[in-house]
């Protein structure tokens, strides 16, 4: 059985001023990140850092950073610190956990904003499984001024999680003001995270020596995604909102023509499902990352859910 795939995920949330929702991303502009990050490399050392103070949090602490600017869209950071043995989530945090989200209603010449995750590690607590970050993390943030001839103020009210034997919240508020085409000392670390950042594909579509193949039902009801990837690849599954909880295999088999086939399990499901509904599952392996998204049909969907 082949599924259609969805060309676009959720609308909404991640794009627009206020709260994040962990399920509604956005992708920023892929030409235009090129262009930032040919800048960052290029400029580094041409203007005098810009950050924030540091915000205490719980077993953490928190700062904006400023980074590269074209002149029409800008690069920033959200850089979270944490104390030894302490972790803190990815945009999707598995079984528990809080991840970050963000409110920037308050900013000034902000006509749009994607706040972007590097791809995660895995790990397992007395909670269940998570994704998320352990030491530090920097989170890019791609900002699309309303007057291109004007600076930005990036006002941001940050939560967060951390997480060691309990999970607390943290919170932290930032503004900066950052002039569209600038670069900073921080342009290179922004640079690197925001290659860290899961590379959207197509099914089929190779990158670093990762692609997705086939998809098909299992003969118990979940759902086997086989890939092209190391054998101690990493998969993580998304559904559209919190009614949805996927649970890939920790780690893949490999079949007969050495690929990885990982099953995944729809652990919790809406009781009703009506129509198709996009999945983002995301492939982490040999230091690259990337994404795609897979429209499940509604029969296929409530076999999966054991209805």
């Amino acid at each position: 059985m082949t599924f259609a795939r969805c060309g676009e995920f959720f609308d909404g949330g991640m794009a627009r001023a206020g709260r994040r929702n962990r399920f509604q991303p956005s992708y920023a502009s892929a030409a235009a990140l090129v262009m930032l990050l040919a800048l960052s490399a290029g400029m580094a050392g041409s203007a005098v850092a810009q950050e924030t103070a540091w915000e205490e949090g719980h077993a953490s602490r928190a700062r904006l950073i400023a980074g590269a600017g074209d002149g029409t869209q800008l690069l920033a950071g959200i850089e979270i610190e944490l104390t030894e043995g302490y972790k803190t989530y990815w945009r999707h945090a598995g079984d528990s956990g809080l991840p970050p989200e963000i409110d920037w209603s308050g900013s000034r010449n902000v006509a749009d904003l994607s706040l972007e995750f590097p791809a995660p590690g895995r790990f397992r607590d007395a909670s269940g499984t998570f994704f998320g970050y352990q030491d530090e993390v920097l989170l890019p943030v791609m900002i699309t001024p309303t007057d291109t001839g004007e600076p930005v103020t990036l006002s941001v009210s940050l939560s967060y999680g951390v997480c060691k034997d309990v999970c607390i919240p943290a919170f932290a508020d930032f503004e900066l003001t950052i002039p569209v085409a600038q670069s900073g000392s921080h342009a290179p670390r922004l640079a690197d995270a925001s290659r860290q950042v899961p590379r959207r594909v197509t099914p089929g579509e190779p990158y670093a020596g990762l692609a997705f193949h086939d998809h098909d039902l299992t003969d118990d009801g979940k759902l086997a995604l086989t890939v092209e990837a190391p054998p101690d690849a990493l998969l993580m599954a998304e559904g559209p909102d919190y009614h949805w909880f996927l649970d890939p295999d920790e780690a893949a088999r490999t079949d007969s023509s050495g690929r990885q086939v990982f099953t995944v399990d729809f652990a919790e499901t809406p009781r009703e499902i009506t129509g198709a509904t996009p999945f983002r599952f995301t492939l982490v392996g040999d230091g690259a990352a990337i994404e795609t998204l897979i429209e499940i049909p509604q029969e296929a969907l409530r076999t999966l859910a054991g209805h």
